[in-house]
């Protein structure tokens, strides 16, 4: 009995010392993080990761505590040898998750969550947004926790018998073992079991995030359901919700056209991948990284409170398309039986006479994109099957040739058309072989080189479409896909993470706007109803959408991260995170609390109104 005790114990300490490691690889991978915290703030969140860390090191132990319960009454060395191999597995698989969470956060500001284990169906995609500096950081993590945990418990006596006493002392030692084991999974015996709101104690997402244990949270993604079965942001009673989001999204009547004078012009839509506005000059960014773009400006107009509706390439493009805002937690595009009912600005398009035709450089079925696309009602969709590659990077063939496919393709196109291109080059992890004048080999200067890059080559694209027949017809409308926390670390859930740059530009746009800027504020669903409104139709089928020129409407951005949103206008932003309710951002103090309370709560109604308009649009 005492030696079952024991050993279990032993294991027990083992695994909260393993996982005291894995929380301080965590929390101090990215020193930048931790900027403004003292020490005692850095002590609390190892105070509050340790109910979690008890939680799992018990969930590990229930397969050797069934092991050895079979010792007590055998002394076959069998179910001791099981038990060590069961420790080792847990050991690598524990090491690999610990990883995992610090990649995901730095790109995502997140650990593993559904989200990103869909992502292993394509393993090449998912490990191409590590840099190599980040892969071998991760080896090293890796191989370091594995050889010192294998160390420590090898030194463990794990074979020893522990078949002594009488039996009805090993029947209850079984019993108190196995029960112990079970309330310490349940975090204790209160009323409700251990979640993961119990990490959550500070508004820095670092200190949360590195609280939650990973083992756990695997744990749990894997025993519950990725779709949500009923709203999880019910924060108000769901009509107060509703009419809170209806008055935030009243349609004004048509308008005459504001951007062009044609009745159908042409649309090409350029999607930059990755482009924050903290690296655009005319947006107030670094100097010197899109001297293109900033000269494109000058003959467009130019929105400079635009945001991103998420922080990955599918939301923007299902934003742009659909006008259906990203959800946190999940993404709608990898959901057959809920993307294929949103609404289709290419099919709107399509019945007035519109071509449509995408282009990318790579492999578009990552992510479910070709099924969207399909869905969606694009003509033609090209990928890297298209044309040949000359040079390419993991994620397709650099966009100075995706430019010079288009031009081709477009030569022949039938007017009017709508063409949407994605470009890559500038995808994380930037390792594209360009020099483009940004010296030193850390992410933030890989990130400007490859936007320089791309910038380059969208400005020699522009000036080469100037020459085309089809040019004096075309509207253009050059906006990123999200946006990126680098250069400047920005926090996963920030406003300025999420701020893009949104031009229009080309031979159709009128003389008059030309260099001009828009403070209107707004994220890629109000693209779909910007354009109708400009062709004079009618976009009542895109609900969450607004038309970015109707002047009467009340103009916001809203977005979504993991598990949080936030919510910006003319008078103030904020963000809130969903587990902790914690405010994590708040841009103007000087605003009335009260004013703060209603848009927090409108940003609520919107978080609260998506997700049930979610569930239920496959029902």
């Amino acid at each position: 009995m005492r030696r079952l005790f024991q050993y279990l114990l032993l294991l027990l300490l083992f695994w909260m010392g393993l996982f005291l490691l894995q929380h301080t690889c965590f929390l101090f991978n990215d020193t930048a993080t931790l900027a403004g915290l003292d020490v005692r703030t850095l002590l609390y969140s190892y105070q509050r990761a340790f109910p979690m860390d008890l939680a799992a090191a018990c969930y590990l132990l229930l397969p050797v505590a069934l092991l050895c319960i079979a010792s007590l009454f055998t002394d076959r060395r069998w179910p001791r040898t099981v038990a060590l191999v069961w420790i080792v597995v847990a050991i690598v698989l524990s090491a690999l998750i610990n990883v995992s969470d610090i990649a995901l956060f730095h790109a995502w500001g997140t650990k593993i969550n559904h989200k990103a284990l869909s992502y292993l169906a394509y393993p090449e995609e998912a490990a191409a947004t590590l840099s190599g500096a980040q892969f071998g950081r991760s080896m090293v993590i890796l191989v370091a926790q594995v050889s010192i945990a294998l160390f420590v418990v090898l030194h463990i006596d794990h074979h020893r018998s522990l078949r002594s006493g009488p039996r009805w002392a090993r029947i209850t030692a079984a019993v108190v073992a196995m029960a112990g084991l079970l309330i310490g999974a349940r975090g204790g015996v209160q009323d409700d079991p251990i979640d993961r709101s119990w990490s959550y104690h500070s508004a820095r997402p670092v200190l949360n995030l590195a609280a939650l244990n990973g083992v756990w949270n695997v744990i749990v993604l894997l025993a519950e359901p990725p779709e949500f079965g009923s709203n999880p942001y019910a924060y108000m009673d769901l009509a107060e919700a509703q009419a809170r989001v209806d008055a935030l999204h009243a349609h004004a009547p048509a308008r005459d056209h504001y951007l062009t004078t044609l009745e159908r012009p042409n649309v090409v839509m350029v999607l930059l991948e990755s482009w924050t506005a903290d690296v655009v000059g005319v947006l107030d960014g670094d100097s010197g990284v899109t001297p293109g773009l900033d000269r494109l400006a000058k003959e467009g107009l130019l929105f400079t409170n635009f945001h991103s509706t998420g922080f990955r390439t599918e939301q923007g493009l299902c934003g742009s398309i659909s006008g259906f805002p990203a959800q946190p937690r999940t993404t709608i595009i990898r959901q057959y039986g809920k993307f294929d009912r949103l609404p289709s600005l290419v099919a709107v398009l399509d019945s007035m006479g519109y071509r449509s035709t995408y282009y990318y450089a790579g492999d578009v079925v990552f992510a479910n994109t070709r099924a969207y696309l399909e869905s969606m009602g694009f003509d033609i969709v090209h990928d890297e099957h298209s044309f040949p590659i000359v040079r390419r990077t993991r994620w397709g063939a650099f966009d100075e040739e995706l430019f010079a496919f288009h031009l081709a393709d477009a030569h022949a196109s039938d007017e009017p058309f709508f063409h949407l291109i994605m470009t890559s080059t500038s995808h994380e992890p930037f390792d594209a072989p360009v020099d483009e004048g940004f010296s030193g080999d850390n992410d933030p200067q890989r990130y400007r080189n490859t936007v320089h890059y791309t910038d380059r080559v969208l400005a020699d694209f522009m000036d080469r479409c100037k020459a085309q027949p089809w040019y004096p017809n075309t509207l253009f409308i050059i906006v990123a896909d999200h946006g990126h926390f680098l250069p400047r670390n920005r926090a996963h859930f920030s406003a300025e993470r999420h701020r893009i740059p949104l031009l229009f530009t080309g031979g159709a746009l009128r003389p008059e706007l030309r260099g001009t800027r828009d403070r209107t504020f707004g994220t890629h669903v109000d693209i779909p109803s910007t354009v109708l409104g400009e062709l004079g139709v009618a976009h009542e089928r895109f609900p969450w959408s607004k038309d970015l020129f109707d002047r009467q409407a009340r103009h916001f951005a809203f977005w979504t991260f993991d598990d949080g949103f936030g919510i910006a206008d003319d008078t103030q932003t904020l963000v809130l995170d969903n587990l902790s309710g914690n405010v994590l951002q708040r841009k103007d103090s000087a605003v009335e609390p009260r004013m703060d309370a209603e848009l927090l709560r409108d940003g609520q109604a919107l978080e609260q109104v998506l997700l049930e308009r979610y569930i239920h649009l496959s029902q």
